[in-house]
Formats: structure tokens, sequence, C-alpha cells
């Protein structure tokens, strides 16, 4: 949460940094990828951000990204559905959080979120819908504005922690505003549907345990209801902190069946706060229920060297991983596809 209040200003640079990388590219088809069950088993994922793969779909450049991606040994790709920006495909609910910049995401007569779906899945790559925003809106936001009733209030009258105004979980109309959200997305030919540590409620704002567990029971039985072959992953931050400073009991959630697979956000410096971290995070025993992986952080002054060393880290631990996030890690990387 804490690395996460920066990626605002992070993805508005991005557009700017594309239109500079699609020079250097020649573009042509990539080929399809065929992989083996095996090769699934453990979690080697990447997260893209809405406006990066926004961005390579109207440039025809994601086939070749996503054959790279797969050429280099990863098998799963979060992709954010749902932000400040809009929705990555059309949607038709009749509540919904767009503006000017949804045109970027889903113009008329395009969905980045099908094409991404199909070409993954082409590219041997399994595509799972990430939730970015989950119960968060920007304070300027559509329906922050048009429903304050929606949003949580701490005791002093308080809507708005860690930039973010929160919505109710408890509320009838977020429920649904959520669950018909959910209901669009996994009607694609997808792998899974992720929600992350912003599918949670500061203590600020009280005790919220047992509402957002309620709401997360929502969601896992519309999926069994509509698309029960959908994984529900979640990726939340170690587990104490969590739950105690977001009301988010992810350790219950997957002992009561509702979540499929986790991936623990140990956002660290160094190889060493990494192995400390996973030792604490809760993984170990989540991995006794369920598909476990460990989320390593790639922010812009990251080297090469030490992703590869935390990677390395948490492979030696005998997890899986996915990296945070597809434009920092695999820039560099793609100004030598073309060469």
């Amino acid at each position: 949460m804490l690395f996460k209040s920066n990626t605002q200003k992070f993805k508005l640079s991005l557009v700017t940094l594309f239109v500079v990388i699609v020079t250097y590219f020649l573009l042509k088809p990539a080929p399809s990828i065929q992989r083996t069950a095996k090769e699934f088993k453990t979690i080697r994922g990447v997260w893209l951000t809405d406006i990066g793969t926004a961005f390579l779909h109207h440039t025809t450049l994601l086939d070749n990204v996503l054959n790279h991606l797969s050429r280099s040994g990863y098998n799963r790709i979060y992709v954010n559905v749902y932000g400040d920006w809009g929705t990555l495909y059309p949607s038709h609910r009749k509540v919904r959080n767009t503006g000017m910049t949804s045109l970027f995401l889903s113009p008329p007569l395009t969905n980045p979120l099908k094409y991404v779906a199909k070409e993954g899945k082409r590219q041997g790559l399994k595509v799972y819908a990430w939730l970015e925003y989950g119960l968060i809106l920007s304070p300027n936001s559509q329906i922050a504005k048009s429903h304050p009733d929606w949003l949580l209030k701490t005791p002093d009258g308080k809507t708005v922690i860690d930039h973010f105004v929160w919505l109710d979980p408890s509320h009838p109309e977020v429920q649904d505003y959520i669950l018909s959200m959910v209901e669009e997305i996994i009607k694609y030919d997808l792998e899974g549907i992720q929600f992350d540590d912003h599918w949670a409620i500061p203590v600020q704002f009280g005790y919220h345990q047992q509402s957002l567990t309620n709401l997360t029971q929502k969601v896992y039985q519309l999926i069994q209801e509509k698309n029960p072959k959908l994984i529900f992953s979640l990726s939340p931050n170690p587990y104490a902190f969590s739950v105690n400073r977001y009301n988010q009991n992810w350790i219950k959630w997957i002992n009561k069946g509702y979540i499929d697979e986790v991936v623990v956000q140990v956002y660290r410096k160094t190889p060493t706060q990494v192995q400390q971290s996973i030792n604490t995070s809760g993984v170990a025993e989540a991995s006794r229920f369920v598909p476990v992986a460990i989320g390593v952080f790639a922010p812009w002054d990251t080297t090469e060297k030490e992703i590869k060393e935390q990677i390395k880290v948490v492979n030696e631990s005998g997890y899986g991983f996915s990296v945070f996030c597809w434009e920092r890690r695999f820039i560099s990387s793609l100004l030598e596809m073309r060469k």
C-alpha cells in the first residue's frame, strides 16, 4: 500500500514513455506458444497496468509483448481492468466509474480485455483480470461525488485515508456495484480474477473484518454460480499487516474456501528483507491449502540485478513469484525485442 501511493504519477508517465518505445519496433505478428501442464504449476507472473495494456493494444504491440513474456518463462499475467481511469472493457453497468480517460482505455468498437484474453492464451499465458482499485476511489471520482453515502467515514468525519476514499462493503448499493462489475468480467475467457491490498478497509474507519468477509463470500459465490472454473485470486500484504491495519483477514478467507490462489506482496528493498518478510508473511500457512506466490516490487530505482536477487530468494524459499510491474521490469527487454 505504501509503495502504491506514487503509482498514479508512474502511470501517467507510461504513455509518453511508450510513444518513444514504439519507434523501436518493426511490427509483425508474433508466433503462438504452447505450454504443458507442468510448466504452469509454479506461478511466474507479472502485473500489467491498465494504461500500459491499453497503449499496447491500440498500437498493435500487445501480441509481441505477450510473446516476449512467454518466451522469457512467465506463465501468468495479471492485467489491471479497473482503476481510476475506468475499465479496460466496455461496461454496460448503470453505475460506472468513468471519465474522459475511459475513452483511451476502451474506446468505441474496441475491447482491450477481450483481445488480451485471446492473445494471452495464444501465447501460452494464463490471463487474470486484476481489479486494482477494489474498494478505493479517487476523492474526485464520479462515483465518490455522486454517491457520498457509499463512502466510509472515521469517527471525526474524515473520508480520505492513504490518498483515497473507501467504499463501505456493508452498503447494499456498494455490493451491487462490485458484484455487477465482477459479473461482467467473468464472462470473458480468463483464467481468473484478482483483488489485491485495496480489497481492504483501513482500521481508522473501525472494525470491518466481518463485512469485508461477507462481501468476499458473495464474490466467491457469484464466481461459483456463473463461472466455477475461474480462479479467485488475492494479492494481499503480509498477513499481520493486512489484518491489523486493513481489516483484511485473508487467512480466514482461505480457511473458509473463498480464495483459490494467493500472491503475497513482499515489497522490500533487499534479499535479506525479502527473506525475513516471507518467513512471517503467512504464505507458508496459505500454501497448505491453495497455490501461492510472492509479489516482488520493481520500482524505477531498482536494478535488474537486484530484482533477480529477490526472485532467487523467493525461488529458494520454494515459492513462485509475480513482478510489480511489467512497465518497469521489461522496458529494457522491449528495446531488445526487435534488434
